[in-house]
């Protein structure tokens, strides 16, 4: 998945052509009726206000801005399973991604909801898919995530139980790793490519496609809810690092919060 949110967003190639380019409460649409009388004793049929229109976040052109509402998106991207996400983006500055994201001069903010197939050899050295590929249980993609150099784990696999359904929990943070450059153009000086890349997404479809959105930035931390949905393996991502502006931080949690799944 490959992505440098900032001044240099436009520069990405977009999801649509396949390369992923790295708790809460449930939101119900309000629903209201208005009975009214011509005469007494007469009451009109109630009427139920429409729910709020969702907007399939893949119809969008990548990376475009987001007016904003309610999104939607089918985490595996397989028109035949039933799963499907949706939550609120009820903000303004942020941009169509597998979720949504904000950029910002230093320290952008993102959440991704997706299905993870697998993950890189290394992060830092070896963007080659591992193999064999990460088994296909919560339990095996929140080990191998733990175990995925040169991540830090600052929160290890935990249980949880969030929007209903059960999983895990863990938190990374990318070490202090040598940069090069500044701005838009920093580089982890001893990586391949300069960049750190992790995780498979159902986007990713070429070998050595991975979430690279880490942006050069020592400090980004990166947080996982990895959940089994009905025998779906749904992954919601959140990542910042320590410059990323408070307010965007704030916002980041709201969309968080607003998720509710549909299976």
């Amino acid at each position: 998945m490959k992505t440098r949110p900032g001044r240099s967003l436009a520069l990405v190639i977009v999801l649509a052509l396949g390369a992923c380019t790295s708790g809460a409460k449930a939101v119900d649409a309000p629903a209201s009726s208005t009975p009214s009388s011509s005469d007494a004793g007469t009451t009109a049929p109630s009427e139920t206000a429409p729910g709020p229109e969702v907007q399939d976040i893949m119809e969008l052109e990548g990376f475009a801005p987001l007016e904003p509402g309610t999104f939607s998106i089918d985490p595996d991207l397989d028109p035949t399973t039933p799963l499907r996400v949706v939550y609120e983006v009820p903000f303004e500055g942020w941009l169509m991604w597998i979720g949504a994201t904000k950029p910002a001069d230093d320290g952008h903010v993102m959440v991704s909801i997706t299905t993870v197939t697998n993950l890189v050899s290394d992060g830092c050295r070896d963007h080659s898919w591992a193999d064999p590929p990460v088994g296909p249980s919560v339990d095996d993609l929140a080990a191998a995530l733990a175990d995925l150099a040169p991540f830090r784990v600052t929160s290890p696999p935990k249980d949880v139980t969030i929007h209903g359904y059960r999983g895990k929990h863990l938190e990374l943070t990318v070490p202090d790793l040598p940069v090069e450059g500044k701005g838009d153009d920093r580089r982890f000086a001893e990586c391949k490519e300069g960049t750190l890349k992790s995780w498979v997404a159902a986007v990713d479809t070429e070998p050595g496609d991975a979430f690279y959105g880490y942006n050069g930035e020592p400090g980004r931390t990166e947080e996982f809810w990895i959940l089994d949905v009905d025998g779906t393996r749904l992954m919601i991502e959140a990542n910042w690092s320590p410059a990323s502006p408070g307010k965007d931080v704030a916002e980041m949690r709201a969309i968080l919060d607003s998720i509710r799944i549909e299976p």
